[in-house]
């Protein structure tokens, strides 16, 4: 399914907890830096993890990147907080005063979402762009799934639960970068 919108900014979900040791967060960093020179603007939360490694991509791919966090003074415990070395690379930063505000403003600027293995966090971040993307139908924005995890894990999703034709169509399921850019461009056309 084709969306009517312009794709320009693309959203960066996934664990906080990754390392440049991990496959993830390196898949990650590719992803970014393919997206950064294909001239599309890298958007994270600013922490750790694939919001880190996306900014990163996106630099050495010669992109711009805009982040949104929380202000330091209102992060709530457990709170993966606000990466220095994220913050300092992002050519905008977006502050917010508590965790639902950061994520609306995630989702409000973002025009597709690109989502690499999580938690609890991803997972809500998921739901609320997945949900967004049915409202939007053919104004869509595209949710690109990266790995072989979400397979399952969209699998039973829909087929578990009383989801819509168009619901599933909404979503791709893709392995690495080059796929990642390709379900973008198709979505735009």
């Amino acid at each position: 399914m084709t969306t009517n919108k312009i794709i320009k900014r693309v959203a960066f979900f996934g664990d906080a907890e990754l390392t440049n040791k991990d496959e993830q967060y390196n898949l990650a960093v590719e992803t970014a830096k393919l997206l950064a020179e294909n001239n599309y603007i890298i958007v994270n939360g600013g922490g750790p993890g694939i919001m880190k490694a996306a900014t990163i991509g996106a630099k050495q791919g010669g992109g711009k990147v805009e982040i949104v966090v929380l202000d330091p003074s209102k992060q709530p415990e457990n709170y993966e907080g606000i990466d220095k070395e994220n913050y300092d690379l992002a050519d905008e930063k977006i502050v917010t005063n508590n965790y639902p505000e950061r994520l609306n403003k995630l989702i409000e600027i973002a025009d597709a979402f690109v989502i690499f293995n999580g938690g609890v966090g991803t997972l809500s971040e998921v739901g609320m762009v997945w949900e967004q993307a049915k409202f939007e139908y053919k104004q869509y924005e595209p949710l690109v799934f990266v790995g072989e995890q979400w397979k399952k894990v969209v699998d039973d999703l829909t087929l578990g639960m009383n989801y819509e034709d168009m619901e599933k169509k909404v979503i791709r399921l893709v392995k690495n970068p080059e796929e990642v850019l390709k379900a973008l461009k198709r979505a735009e056309n």
